[in-house]
């Protein structure tokens, strides 16, 4: 039986058309595209499912494609992808044409013969670790109503683990961990946690800043404290670490900050990153998007471009070239964080300068958005079916997307470009440099180390250090230790750890440092002997008994087979991208097992569900869906303060 006979395939196919005409009246009624009514729309998904033998079918571009398409004489369907107006003509052939893989999921089966790289141990010992959480959650109720306090026995089976960082890594760690057990101290320069991939839609005013953050201190209740400031240094002998606090109220005087020692039992690096210009002249001028400051800033640069071009004095015909330079974007780096800015930078150009509702319209043909990767691909990250989709997608719209380049010079104005070129006369790789006129550049490519982690490795082994700069650690997330004691009083994740895993190093990304908290924080919460290899569970052969001995949560991690702590296993659930234009990049797998690769409003769906079930609270969650919202309803607000 054809795939598209079933019954199931008809439904879901009809509820994706439905989906499509709601979403995609929504996309388009701000840009004044002329979509067929509704019922026309239905109609034509009658004629697209319908399939009883003998029926006389009325006429249709759309069905005729569809039956060569169902008669599998086509190879590909690349016929869809260019016939852009079949495509405009109806919602449904809108969504359905530009996801990838639609004909390989309507006509053929799901391989499953490397169903073994499904990580079932995995996935069964995380829905365990979520039960226990969830228990410890509903424990935290009373103490954080103030209805039960923390007794003086409890007290003194604490311990006191100093967290560095507010990031991915260090929020998990707050999220999950047992206050009961653990004195947390979080030390942060920022005193809030922001959803990092939003960033670019923070940048450009999809959504608010306050709407993807939520502050330290309400991460979890009973967390200890929270200081603001910064490490500045460590004495791994003395477990002693030295803070300096920000400086505050600068206008009333405060000259020099205060600096402060804090002990601690156990300290989590999770510092983070920052990023690399790699030397790169005026570079370091260049904005920024790691942070909620960075996108504030780069909120503000962006609407004074807007504004610098828009100025009377390069109003006339004559002045077309400077028009476009001073409205010109240029983003360095082809990763996730630049091809979504270009695609939010591309939504913000299309809405700011529609005629006669823009706020720019004006510079309807003067906006330019370029995308300069020093790679060969975009988003090397995912597969490359999605690679080569995200840079026809990106073309599609206009962004300018310049491949195998590097940016060798950055100055007011303009930058200097390196183009790697094949000579197919002499057979050799060289280069071409050219110069580019820039209104506002954004880099967005290459990481680095933060200074803590240099003074931390100073004082670590010189195995520990790894060649980027990043501290080595072992399966449970330590580095190595002079003295053996020490081991375990040190931890580090995220960006800052260079973990193994199955021969390789784990990527810096946001899903790994959000595993390793929520790792470190169940391993500190059973109170594992972190100085044993592998580390063990107190009053079991491996470790004698202390005052850290809970019985009862002892007995249940035997009977989960935990008495020895299991290594931490990295769950990769894919990766998302936004591309603009209600386009979205979805890659999603169970570990090393691919389950679809979408791109197109499908994946732009996914992509916004996953995103908002992803927020850490029901605040975030509601804030960002009235920001979505109103975005679509309203023109984006391109005031500045």
């Amino acid at each position: 039986m054809h795939p598209f006979e079933s019954g199931f395939a008809k439904a879901l196919l009809l509820l994706l058309h439905c989906t499509a005409v709601v979403t995609t009246d929504a996309f388009c009624a701000r840009s004044n595209q002329m979509l067929l009514p509704t019922q026309t729309s239905l109609t034509q998904m009658k004629l697209y499912v319908d399939n009883s033998e003998g029926e006389e079918k009325p006429h249709s571009v759309w069905y005729n494609r569809y039956k060569e398409y169902q008669s599998d004489t086509l190879d590909d369907y690349d016929f869809v992808l260019n016939d852009r107006e079949l495509i405009e003509s109806d919602p449904a052939l809108n969504l359905l044409s530009s996801e990838i893989g639609v004909k390989e999921y309507f006509t053929k089966q799901i391989d499953l013969s490397h169903q073994e790289n499904i990580p079932f141990s995995v996935l069964a010992e995380r829905a365990f670790d979520t039960i226990e959480d969830i228990f410890q959650h509903l424990q935290r109720i009373p103490y954080e109503n103030g209805s039960a306090k923390i007794t003086p026995e409890e007290e003194l089976t604490r311990k006191t683990v100093v967290v560095l960082g507010s990031g991915w890594g260090a929020h998990a760690l707050m999220k999950v961990a047992n206050c009961n057990k653990l004195r947390i101290i979080v030390v942060s320069p920022s005193n809030h946690f922001v959803f990092t991939p939003m960033l670019a839609s923070a940048a450009t005013g999809t959504v608010e800043y306050r709407s993807m953050t939520e502050a330290v201190r309400s991460a979890n209740g009973m967390i200890e404290e929270y200081i603001e400031g910064k490490a500045v240094g460590v004495d791994i002998d003395k477990k002693r670490v030295t803070v300096r606090l920000n400086s505050l109220l600068d206008q009333y005087g405060e000259t020099e900050p205060p600096e402060i020692e804090l002990e601690y039992d156990h300290l989590v690096v999770a510092v983070g990153c920052k990023v690399d210009v790699k030397g790169v002249p005026g570079a370091t001028n260049s904005l920024r998007l790691k942070s909620c400051d960075d996108a504030r800033k780069l909120r503000t640069a962006i609407g004074e471009c807007f504004e610098y071009a828009y100025r009377p004095d390069v109003s006339g015909a004559d002045r077309e070239e400077e028009r476009t330079r001073r409205s010109t974007f240029l983003i360095v780096g082809g990763g996730p964080t630049g091809v979504e800015l270009a695609g939010e930078l591309y939504d913000l150009a299309e809405d700011i300068t529609r005629p006669h509702k823009g706020s720019y319209p004006r510079l309807r043909n003067n906006v330019k958005v370029v995308l300069c990767h020093s790679g060969s691909a975009l988003v090397p990250q995912f597969e490359q079916p999605l690679q080569e989709e995200a840079l026809k997608s990106l073309r599609r719209k206009g962004v300018e997307v310049i491949l195998n380049t590097r940016v060798t010079e950055l100055k007011d104005g303009y930058a200097k470009l390196s183009t790697k070129k094949f000579d197919k006369e002499t057979g050799e790789n060289g280069r071409v440099e050219s110069e580019l006129p820039i209104g506002v550049s954004v880099w967005c490519a290459g990481t680095a180390p933060v200074s803590f982690v240099s003074q931390l490795l100073d004082q670590l082994p010189d195995a520990a250090r790894n060649a980027d700069g990043r501290i080595k650690v072992d399966k449970w997330l330590r580095p190595q230790m002079d003295d053996p004691s020490l081991l375990g009083s040190v931890l580090v994740l995220g960006d800052a750890a260079a973990c193994m895993e199955d021969d390789d190093f784990l990527p810096q990304t946001a899903q790994v440092a959000g595993q390793q908290g929520a790792y470190l924080a169940r391993l500190l919460s059973r109170g594992y002997d972190l100085e044993t290899t592998p580390p063990a569970l107190p009053c079991t052969p491996l470790s004698p008994c202390d005052i850290f001995y809970d019985p009862m949560l002892t007995e249940w991690l035997k009977l989960r087979g935990l008495d020895v702590a299991s290594k931490f296993s990295f769950l990769n659930l894919g990766l998302l991208a936004y591309l603009g234009g209600g386009e979205a990049l979805s890659q999603v797998q169970v570990g090393e097992f691919p389950l679809f690769a979408y791109s197109g409003s499908v994946a732009f769906v996914l992509w916004r569900s996953v995103y908002l079930v992803k927020q850490v609270a029901t605040k975030n969650r509601i804030l960002v869906t009235f920001d979505w919202i109103k975005n679509s309803v309203f023109e984006k607000d391109m005031t500045r303060f």
